[in-house]
């Protein structure tokens, strides 16, 4: 049994939702990274559609650049340090929340530590 061409909506899907090209794709996500840099802290709507637009390119552009074959090297490594630089940045930040609430922590707990083995001894 053979089965038909794809309908014109099935088509369009299969289009939509393909990875795009990765130059156009790189292309596009540092803009929205960019845009989102460049706009004042008072414009958050617009700062979190270009927070929202640029976590939507990075995931299209690493399914590109995993699925797409034949490009040429620098546009590979172009991509690939635009996305590794995304995940530093983001992975420094968690280190760095992380290390402030453990001093902030140890700055508000060693007092009140050493005020009850204080008042342990004295008693």
């Amino acid at each position: 049994m053979r089965t038909g061409p794809l309908s014109a909506d099935d088509a369009l899907l299969a289009r939509l939702t393909a990875p795009p090209d990765l130059r156009e794709g790189t292309e596009a996500l540092a803009y929205w990274r960019g845009r989102r840099q460049r706009l004042p802290w008072y414009r958050v709507m617009a700062r979190r559609e270009a927070t929202r637009m640029a976590v939507v390119w990075e995931r299209r552009v690493r399914a590109a650049l995993v699925r797409q074959r034949g490009l040429p090297t620098e546009v590979r490594i172009h991509a690939a340090r635009l996305i590794a630089g995304i995940w530093l940045g983001r992975s420094l930040r968690r280190v760095s929340v992380v290390v402030g609430v453990t001093v902030m922590v140890l700055v508000v707990l060693a007092p009140a530590l050493l005020l009850l083995d204080l008042l342990g001894h004295v008693l």
